[in-house]
């Protein structure tokens, strides 16, 4: 037997106008068709229905289509208000672009791949071009300050994902 989803209801519909009761209509339904039955909560809605003379097995036509937020333009909408102002918070592109806050983080986190960091928005990757201008400057920080140690700081250098800092402080005086 066909046990698409279309078939079960119409035998479901069948069942209901001749008399038979839902939990009846279950029972036959689990036998004949085992695990690619409807859900019991789903043939007594059905049954209710038909008792209430909507005969129409079809689904009703929607009103429109589905709201697809996710899309090209509103990724590249989130993208360019991002990089037009980097402190920018998702509660303004959510605001701004007229959609909810959870998929304003989903497209920034996970389509667009940005992080925050010292609450600006920044790609979680570097580019190669980023990578080389970072290491740039850590090799040429690192050769000064081997041919200029300085015996009374400290220095260093600090490397987040978009920017290195070259940070020095005071050694205090052993007492």
């Amino acid at each position: 037997m066909d046990s698409s989803r279309s078939a079960q209801i119409a035998v479901i519909q069948f069942l209901s106008t001749e008399g038979e009761h839902a939990s009846q209509i279950y029972c036959r339904m689990k036998e004949v068709n085992g695990e690619q039955c409807l859900v019991q909560c789903t043939v007594y809605r059905l049954c209710q229905r038909y008792e209430a003379r909507r005969v129409n097995i079809k689904d009703l036509p929607r009103s429109a289509q589905p709201h697809v937020v996710t899309n090209c333009a509103t990724i590249s909408a989130v993208d360019e208000l991002i990089r037009q102002k980097r402190r920018i918070t998702t509660r303004e592109i959510a605001v701004e672009l007229s959609i909810n806050k959870g998929k304003v983080h989903r497209i920034i986190h996970k389509k667009l791949g940005y992080g925050k960091v010292c609450a600006e928005w920044v790609p979680k990757h570097l580019s190669e071009n980023q990578k080389t201008a970072r290491m740039g400057v850590c090799l040429t920080q690192q050769f000064l300050h081997r041919s200029h140690p300085f015996p009374s700081k400290r220095c260093g250098i600090s490397a987040s994902m978009s920017m290195a800092i070259i940070y020095s402080c005071t050694v205090p005086h052993e007492l």
